[in-house]
């Protein structure tokens, strides 16, 4: 088997995830009272770098992994081993800022996932969502040769593609913009924002400009959701 960074891919891939961080962050508003969730934290890096933007003391986290979970500690952050499919260990309302970044693709229960989102969020809270694209153009294009999408995995080595043998990271299901919003509006949010970034095999500064008008084919999605009263669960409903 052959990790994912032995892949002559990866560099790209990679300056592709760090682009879509800085994403994420330029979403986040700087409030130093606020409590923040990170759900799927990893080692934390990504996470202090969040509590850096909005300027906040203490930040939470749940993480899965034992030994990610030892080294966010160890940087201070307040996380907890636990199963993000499972229901959060926190009180209703207790937080105002949620970040779950390439977290979504390896849920069992999506609906469950996003209740306990807005459970946990305070009202007028937000949530910004991350994750690869079901519709981005490299998928297609392997769907339309008759192959496996690289993210859309089936096997823990990619199968039914030229990445064969290649280790998998455990994508269960995937999301088109669409059906984001709709599962964002289905849970009593609001959508604030929405933004794809990076198309492959393009260069991160010609797909930076890609991004911008063919959203719904990126390799990332992204978007912002508020926490607001019933009456006011209005989605954005501009086209692409």
């Amino acid at each position: 088997m052959k990790e994912w960074n032995e892949s002559k891919f990866y560099g790209l891939a990679s300056k592709y995830y760090d682009y879509n961080q800085k994403m994420i962050l330029s979403l986040i508003e700087k409030n130093p009272k606020a409590k923040i969730l990170d759900i799927g934290c990893n080692d934390g890096n990504f996470t202090l770098k969040a509590r850096e933007v909005i300027g906040a003391r203490d930040i939470y986290a749940i993480e899965l992994d034992k030994s990610s979970v030892k080294k966010a500690k160890l940087k201070g952050i307040h996380v907890k081993c636990h199963d993000a499919n499972k229901r959060f260990p926190y009180e209703d309302c207790s937080f105002d800022v949620v970040i779950s970044n390439q977290v979504l693709e390896h849920i069992l229960d999506t609906d469950n996932f996003f209740r306990e989102i807005h459970r946990v969020l305070r009202q007028g809270g937000y949530a910004v969502i991350s994750s690869p694209n079901l519709s981005s153009f490299h998928n297609l294009a392997f769907l339309n040769l008759g192959m496996q999408p690289p993210g859309l995995q089936v096997s823990e080595i990619q199968v039914g593609n030229f990445l064969y043998g290649t280790k998998t990271h455990g994508h269960i299901k995937l999301f088109t913009i669409s059906s984001l919003r709709d599962l964002a509006k289905y849970h009593g949010f609001c959508l604030e924002k929405e933004v794809g970034i990076g198309i492959y095999p393009f260069p991160i500064f010609i797909s930076g400009l890609l991004s911008k008008i063919l959203k719904r084919y990126c390799v990332f999605l992204t978007m912002k959701i508020r926490k607001v009263k019933s009456e006011e669960n209005i989605t954005n409903s501009s086209s692409l």
